[in-house]
């Protein structure tokens, strides 16, 4: 049911996704480092969702009767400047992953392989949410400069994620 070609495309998702998860630990550490709790409840929070996001394409292979391959991660930046550094990494980051589950969409057409397009279709919606969740905080932080009281409260509102 799902080409040699997809099934790679789809490993090699799994592994970004992945990175992803290390990426917002980095962010989450370095948050937590720095006295940002509020970023780093963020951070974790989206780390395990970038888990579950590769663990729904590993599935889904399973479900194909594809084989899925678990990937090894390196160790992920841990510094940045601010906290407007992480959420503008993070924001870039999130582009690029929208931009592999788009090539994802394109190779399952390409593959006649309907059952992996609709599948893709969540990733395509949910990338959506990714970028402007990201992009809200990158302009909420770039509105209050480097007023302290400004960026204690959004770093409060990040906590009630």
């Amino acid at each position: 049911m799902i080409t040699a070609r997809m099934e790679k495309e789809i490993n090699n998702q799994i592994k970004a996704e992945f990175e992803s998860a290390f990426i917002y630990m980095s962010m989450a550490a370095w948050s937590h480092k720095n006295g940002y709790f509020g970023a780093e409840n963020f951070m974790w929070k989206q780390a395990k969702e970038e888990e579950e996001h590769a663990m729904k394409f590993i599935q889904y292979l399973k479900d194909v009767d594809a084989t899925a391959e678990i990937p090894g991660i390196e160790k992920p930046n841990g510094e940045y400047e601010s906290l407007l550094d992480v959420f503008e990494k993070g924001l870039e980051h999130e582009k690029y992953i929208t931009s592999r589950i788009h090539n994802l969409a394109k190779i399952s057409e390409e593959e006649g392989d309907y059952a992996t397009n609709d599948f893709i279709q969540w990733y395509v919606t949910e990338q959506v949410e990714e970028e402007r969740n990201f992009r809200d905080v990158v302009k909420r932080l770039k509105m209050v400069g480097n007023q302290a009281n400004g960026i204690f409260m959004i770093d409060s509102q990040l906590g009630e994620r």
